[in-house]
């Protein structure tokens, strides 16, 4: 059951598998989490909810996440928002780190990574003038699965 009350989470993952996971770990965390498969789509998701932690994969394709930390911060300049930047450490990701505030390295350690999201989002704090969330799915992956796999 969502509780409005609850800090939330946006996870910007374009591997569907991958994105339910994330999902299905931190939805057990007390935490609202959404996720978005692309750029565009977690850049509406952003401008019209605050979410205490952005959780983006810094592998989008074509430099869609370097694109989206780049438009999130020029049309949301007031959010409070934390930003974790997911990459691949093979790969050269320009990571602004005005935008990001930690970087965690694949391939992410599950108990870590929840642990850190719980904490962050607790830490980031609430924006004078909170967006209201009511129009924010608690992520399209409950719709997406036939709900056997989230059941749980």
């Amino acid at each position: 059951m969502k509780n409005e009350e609850q800090p939330r989470v946006l996870i910007i993952e374009s591997d569907d598998a991958m994105r339910v996971m994330l999902f299905t770990i931190l939805r057990h965390q007390p935490l609202g989490v959404d996720t978005a498969a692309t750029a565009e789509e977690a850049l509406a998701q952003v401008l019209e909810c605050d979410y205490a932690l952005i959780i983006i994969d810094m592998d989008l394709p074509g430099r869609a996440a370097e694109t989206f930390l780049r438009d999130f911060h020029e049309q949301r300049p007031e959010a409070t928002s934390f930003v974790i930047a997911v990459r691949d450490p093979k790969k050269k990701a320009a990571i602004d780190p005005a935008m990001v505030v930690a970087v965690l390295n694949k391939p992410i350690e599950i108990d870590t990574m929840a642990e850190v999201v719980r904490e962050c989002a607790f830490l980031v704090p609430e924006p004078e003038e909170p967006l209201p969330c009511g129009n924010a799915p608690e992520s399209d992956v409950r719709g997406s699965m036939n709900g056997s796999y989230l059941a749980n």
